[in-house]
Formats: structure tokens, sequence, C-alpha cells
């Protein structure tokens, strides 16, 4: 008779940081109706993987759902994996931090379980040849990976039918094949579908394996598939058929199978991931040239044939793609350097917490464009950083002034600290802040990001909105949404030096459709660090501002200086030119107090009591504040004059497995002033940037 081995596996994972109410919501769709319906089916055999994050939450939240886990993991109807304890993507962490976090996770489901995995679950599937040392030196047998991997090693889909042997610096470690069309049928086609599919596929010698592995989450959550699996019946009626037809269709783990079959031979990988992924941390300019030329050769038929030569990007495009996740990724290891193993295991744990891969990246997940994800980032990031100064007896009022190129662009950037903030300048960027901690709240408030333009902006006139869609179809969750879709030609972090000009207004302003009169916003400044022990650094650019049809050179000169309750910033622009000339200035800051329209996060100032961040407007004034009381931090601009506050929020559109949305991602706070210089004048003005805890 003709049989074949079906391998079934679900990863499931919740990110460090997300909402609580996101998580029981993904536990009541998702994970326990899933388990519910297995149960009934005790001779079926399925592999599941559970990030470290996602089983604390459980053993917390709901202990009896592990109960359940563990009597089925007993009976030998699951196989448990292993991984990272909080998902990080292992290539891009420091070595020592790869084994930590797998031997975190294996001890937890050896305690948890009474189990000792032999599989890991790779992040994001995200594999460089590197990592068959780090895993075999973690005890580890094997992995899964999708069959793009395989793809772009030049094996063929008639090939993958078991798992591979591969190996760095004779350290060997077996990778068995994720089948992309068996990810793309379960659940999204009838369950007859995939039998048919495994039905072709056997054979006499009964030795093939097709895996399908995916996320829990599809199972469930995603649009249309709670009512698809478990109202409709799906799940149950696939569960059924694999029933109905284990005699010639075998459900097997992979310690089944692999005590039973050899390796189908030696695997060289090079770096890959899922395609899907791959695509998406391509730079936008490629990435549509890519899905061009996928096109073509479907709609000429020679996809099948070609599509495995087309690699697409590599996951640490992403940090090159977006500057705001390289921040992030640059200070991790910057504060993992600062740890050494005799500091105490928390501050490790914090940093390890911070690793959790999910803020890193963007694609059809939220990830990076969530603020929660990256303040949990940057969050656990100034806990350890906290820790690290408490262990070194930092002094109340020390002030330490450090350069290093920390984000890796061969230009060195400034960190100014005190026991209370940290904040980071580049002067080679416009001498821009990017960075500003309250350590004591854990929070960056420069925690942005910037408006880009994503390739699948151009399909969200097509969206409909969910409760007018059909199977299929873009979801939209607001109408509307075009209103927001706008980009940045600058990023988005504060001290930005703006020159205005003669037409511009606060709505051209938000949506960055401005007449620019100056060049300096993202330019290169000289810096001089004036002072190491006050924290004062003193940054100048000599540029120009057009008046009129004139380019005319104005330098701007601005002295940073770190104080016991915030910094302040004294700007001089001289003007060295022959002309008289009228200018408008303003210096913009990118602040993220995380919601927009709460009642307990607001702008305050003499003229209002209170205004939303989701509220733009004008005013002048001698002071404006902004407030989170959830948060417990209040921001303070002091100027030495009147100025205009020009405010506005700042909204991303991204597409994540629900829909287009609108995210609120900074509040932009530019106090402006306008002045006239006499030839060879110059004007001076400072502005004090008090933060307080609350």
């Amino acid at each position: 008779m003709r049989t074949i081995h079906f391998l079934m596996g679900i990863h499931n994972h919740q990110p460090v940081g997300n909402f609580e109410f996101v998580i029981e919501d993904a536990y009541q769709k998702s994970y326990k109706p899933f388990i519910d319906v297995l149960k009934k089916y005790p001779v079926l055999k399925l592999s599941l993987h559970y990030s470290g994050s996602l089983l604390e939450w459980l053993q917390k939240n709901h202990p009896e759902y592990l109960d359940q886990l563990k009597n089925m993991i007993q009976s030998g109807q699951v196989e448990i994996l292993t991984g990272g304890f909080f998902d990080p993507i292992l290539t891009v962490i420091p070595e020592e931090d790869r084994c930590e976090q797998i031997k975190k996770q294996t001890k937890y489901l050896e305690k948890a379980f009474s189990v000792s995995p032999k599989g890991v679950w790779l992040a994001e599937r995200v594999w460089e040849p590197q990592l068959a040392k780090v895993l075999a030196k973690c005890n580890i047998e094997y992995t899964v990976l999708d069959d793009t991997h395989f793809r772009n090693a030049g094996h063929y889909d008639d090939e993958l039918t078991g798992y591979f042997i591969t190996e760095e610096q004779g350290y060997p470690i077996k990778a068995f094949p994720i089948n992309r069309r068996l990810r793309y049928l379960v659940p999204h086609r009838p369950p007859e579908e995939t039998i048919a599919f495994l039905k072709d596929r056997s054979t006499e010698m009964g030795d093939n394996m097709f895996l399908m592995f995916d996320d829990g989450e599809k199972f469930g959550l995603w649009p249309g598939t709670h009512k698809l699996l478990y109202e409709e019946g799906w799940l149950a009626r696939f569960f059924d058929l694999l029933v109905q037809n284990q005699s010639w269709l075998k459900t097997s783990t992979f310690q089944e199978y692999i005590k039973k079959y050899q390796p189908k031979g030696r695997v060289y990988l090079p770096d890959s991931s899922y395609s899907e992924m791959m695509k998406w941390s391509l730079p936008s300019r490629a990435r549509i040239h890519l899905e061009r030329l996928e096109h073509e050769l479907q709609s000429q038929g020679t996809w099948e044939r070609f599509g495995m030569f087309l690699k697409g990007g590599f996951w640490r495009g992403f940090l090159t793609k977006y500057s705001e996740a390289n921040l992030m990724h640059k200070k991790m290891l910057f504060v993992r350097n600062r740890y050494n193993e005799n500091m105490p295991e928390e501050i490790l744990e914090e940093i390890m917490m911070a690793q959790a891969n999910d803020a890193y990246w963007h694609g059809v997940f939220g990830g990076l464009y969530l603020p929660n994800l990256r303040h949990s980032v940057y969050s656990h990031l100034i806990n350890a950083e906290r820790m690290i100064d408490e262990y070194e007896n930092i002094e109340p009022h020390h002030i330490e002034v450090l350069e290093k190129d920390i984000d890796l662009d061969g230009n060195k950037e400034i960190l100014v600290q005190t026991k209370n903030y940290q904040v980071g300048i580049s002067p080679s960027i416009g001498g821009r802040i990017f960075e500003i901690d309250v350590k004591d709240r854990s929070l960056n408030l420069n925690n942005t990001l910037t408006r880009r333009y994503e390739p699948y902006h151009e399909r969200m006139s097509k969206a409909r909105m969910l409760d007018e869609a059909e199977d299929g179809e873009l979801l939209i969750k607001e109408k509307g949404l075009e209103q927001y879709l706008h980009y940045d030609w600058y990023e988005r972090f504060s001290l930005l030096d703006h020159f205005f000009g003669e037409w511009h207004d606060l709505e051209k302003y938000s949506k960055c459709r401005y007449p620019e009169q100056g060049d300096f916003v993202n330019q290169p400044y000289q810096y001089q660090i004036t002072g190491r022990d006050t924290g004062e650094i003193k940054m100048w650019r000599k540029g120009h501002v057009w008046v009129g049809a004139l380019w005319l050179p104005v330098k701007v000169e601005k002295i940073f200086q770190m104080e016991d309750d915030g910094f302040s910033v004294n700007h001089c622009i001289s003007n060295e030119s022959g002309e008289k000339i009228s200018l408008t200035f303003g210096s913009e800051y990118n602040i993220n107090l995380m919601a927009p329209n709460t009642s307990d996060r607001y702008f305050y100032c003499p003229e209002f009591e209170r205004k939303t961040l989701g509220e733009a407007g004008i005013v002048k004034a001698h002071f404006f504040g902004a407030r989170s009381e959830y948060e417990g931090v209040d921001i303070s601009f002091q100027p030495d004059r009147e100025m205009a506050f020009w405010f506005f929020p700042v909204y991303t559109v991204s597409y994540s497995e629900s829909g287009f949305e609108r995210v609120y991602q900074a509040s932009s706070i530019t106090p402006i002033v306008k002045f006239e210089l006499a030839p060879m004048g110059s004007f001076e003005f400072k502005v004090k940037l008090r933060i307080q805890s609350i």
C-alpha cells in the first residue's frame, strides 16, 4: 500500500510587551479551542512550540491549559519544541545569549512538562549557516525551516520529502523542510484538498514526509478563522479525515520519524527565512521590482520553473530599512556590552526580554509599527541600564559624556548620562536627539516612527470594512485612512532645526509638504564636547537659507546642556551674508506618550487647560507642557521668551493580519520664533526641556 508521513506543527507566541487583552483574545479564539478539539483525537500526533513569554502568561492566567498540555505530552500525542525563551532572532543577538535563550526555554519545559525537547523552533525561521554549531552545542538535534531555504540552495520540491543534515565546523544538525503549499492549504482551503495533496505524494516505500508548521494564531485569531475552524467545524473535519485515512496517512512526531528513517542527504543552506519575510525585508523600491518580476513569471506560466531562483532579501535588511529598528538593536548590543557575569542575573533577564524579535521588523504583522512593542524593548533596556548604574554605584549628580558610534553608521554619536536621564545625540544627522530616557519611568520619550511609503499602500483603495468584506478581500479598520497617508522626508526624532518658507502653515507642516527654507534638518553638524563633567555639547553648522531668490550663508549653533531636571538648548543663528534677512525658525521635538485620545495624557499651557495628544493647534506662550499621568511623566518646554508652539499628532498607516490601521507614533511639538538679521548679525534664544516624574 502507498503510504506517507504527515508531520504537523503549531507555533504559538505573543510578543513581550503585548497588551493583556490581546493575549487573552488569542487564548480564547485560538490556543484554547485548538487544544479542546485536538484532545478528542488522541490517535493523532502533533508538534507544538510555545514561546517562553507566552508560557509564563499561560502559567499565570490559565494554568489548567498547561496541565492539559502536559497530559498530551506525556501520552505521546504531542511533541514539544524548545526555542529562544523570548523568541529572539538568534542570529542577531550576542553569541553567548543564543544558547542562554535556548537553555532557559529548555529548562522551563523540563520543569513544566517533565520532558527534554530535542527540536528547536527558530523565530521567523531566520537561518544563517553559523546557527548549526550554536544549536548543536545547545544539545539540539533538529530544527524546522521552510522549503524556501532549501530552494535557495538549489533543491527542487520533489527532493524535499524528508529531513537533511547540515553542519558548521563539524557540528551537525537535522533540518526538516516546511512545505509552503501545505501552509497555504491549512486552513484556508477545504480539508479534502490537503488529504488529496498528501495522497498524490504517497509511495510504496512509505518514507516520504511532508511537514506543515505554522503560526497558531491563524487557527482562530486571524480574521474569519475562528468562525471557519470552530463554528463551521473545519478543524474537526480535518482531524476526522486524518483519522479516517490513517491506514495510509501516518501522523508522526519528529522524533518518531527520525528513529525510523535516515536523512535524505547533506545540505548547506544560505541565509534565509520564509519567502514573504525575505520580500518584506527588502527596501521598498527593490520589493516593488521583485513583486513585478514575480507577477510577470506567473502571467507567463514560468513561476514554478524559475521562482526558486528569486531569493529576495535578508532579515538583517530591516536594520537598514528602518533606522528605528537599528537604534533599538544597537542599544541592545550597547547595554549587553555593559553587563558582565558578576552582575545580578536579573540584569541579563531584562536584556534578553529586549531581544524579543517582534519590534525589530515589519511585514504583514504590526511589529515595528506598534509603539507598545518598541516601548517594551526600550523599557527593558532602560531597566537594565538603571540596574547596572546601581551595581556600579553611580552618584546622584554624576554626569558622563560618551562618544561612540552607537548605530554603526560610521559616525560618532554622543550619549549624555546622569543617574536619572540619558540623552542620545547624532551630530552627523542634523545634530538631532534620537533618544531621551527617563530612567525611573523606564521610558524613552523619543520612541517614535517615521512615516514611510510601504508598497501595500498602493492596495489600500481596494480595502473594505470588516463588516462589508467578503472572504479573501483586503480589510480596513476605519474609513478615511487615506487622509493620514503622508510621508516624511526626514526622520522623526528631536532637536530638528527648521527654517520655514513663506508659504508654510500647520496643515502643510503636519503633512510634511511645506517649503523647507534651509539645509539643516538632516545635514551634518560639527561638534565639540565643551563640558564632560557638566554635560555640555556645542554643535554648529554653516549652511544656507533661501531668501527670495538668494541662497544665503547662515550658521546655526546650538549648545546642549544637561541639567538635574532635564536639559536646555541655546540656539544662535548668525547671518554670514551682507544681506538683511527675515527668518522663521523652529526646533522640532517628537515625543511619544503612547496614546493620543485618553484623558490621562494631554497638552497644557497658560492659554488652555488641556488638549489631548491627538489634537493639533498653534498657541503663543512662554510655557508648553505634555503630561502622561499613566506613564507618570511631565515634559515642559520653557523658552526664554514667548514663542509660537505648533503641535500635531503623527500617525502612520500600516497593514497587519487584521487589515489597514492608523497608529499613533508621536506628537510633534515645535517652538517657533520669527526674527530679522542684519548683515553679519545674529539672534539667540534658549529653550529648557524640563522632565519630571510625577
